[in-house]
């Protein structure tokens, strides 16, 4: 999964002397499954077209408009004129990936060893970015919305007494999304399925059922290992691994 989400106009409206709301950021989100390590070029060059596309609209506006009166040379030519502003564009990366994000997160930081003084003169670009495993247990709180379940089942998928603890404490996890929880299967390696009836799922019953089938899943492989490598049955097989009896008939109808 890489995939720049919609763009989004964020919206001037408290301690403004404004008349009237404006717009004044553009955002855009960036959903990274992987680590990418040239995620620094890329969003830039997604930026600068954010820049130039606000150029060429104010180019097309002015042209409709015929304002180009009264304007000097350098405006007209240009097509963009003294007076006329930006807005930033800011992206925000989002890894939902559990292991640490190892790339770099400036331009500066892909380059081979410089001289700090040619560097100087050398605009960088810094990523802005959010990655599970950078983010400390106290400060998934400062999420508004289910991102913090998503984010924090995430950070800790591949240590499973820290994720029992954690959806066992937090209550949203018993009622998460569909679409939460289709992201949480998709990157954090897990099967959750939720009752076809309901809209929300309980993560931690799904979770329950989820370890339940892997650790079945797991005595099946081994079972049928000791059968074809040792030349035991199933009953003398499970009885070597200490297979309780209520999954035992389990185990022999998937043989």
């Amino acid at each position: 999964m890489a995939h720049r989400e919609a763009i989004l106009t964020a919206i001037c409206r408290n301690g403004s002397d404004l008349p009237e709301p404006l717009p004044y950021l553009i955002l855009a989100i960036e959903n990274q499954a992987h680590i990418h390590y040239a995620i620094s070029v890329k969003n830039m060059v997604y930026d600068a077209l954010q820049y130039a596309k606000q150029v060429e609209r104010a180019i097309a506006i002015h042209k409709e408009s015929g304002d180009y009166h009264g304007t000097n040379g350098d405006e007209y030519l240009s097509g963009f004129l003294k007076s006329d502003r930006l807005m930033p564009v800011l992206t925000l990366v989002i890894y939902f990936g559990a292991k640490a994000w190892d790339g770099p997160t400036s331009i500066h930081e892909m380059f081979e060893e410089q001289d700090p003084k040619i560097l100087s003169f050398v605009p960088d670009y810094r990523v802005n970015l959010i990655a599970p495993a950078m983010i400390d247990d106290g400060e998934f709180d400062k999420f508004r919305t289910t991102l913090k379940e998503v984010l924090s089942f995430i950070k800790y998928s591949e240590d499973e007494d820290k994720l029992v603890e954690l959806i066992e404490h937090d209550e949203k996890f018993k009622y998460l999304g569909r679409n939460e929880v289709d992201v949480l299967n998709a990157c954090a390696n897990v099967d959750l399925t939720p009752d076809k009836e309901e809209e929300e799922c309980n993560v931690c019953k799904a979770f329950q059922d989820h370890a339940k089938k892997a650790r079945m899943n797991a005595l099946l492989e081994a079972v049928k290992n000791l059968m074809n490598n040792m030349g035991l049955t199933a009953e003398q097989s499970m009885d070597a691994m200490g297979v309780p009896e209520e999954e035992r008939e389990m185990l022999v109808s998937q043989l």
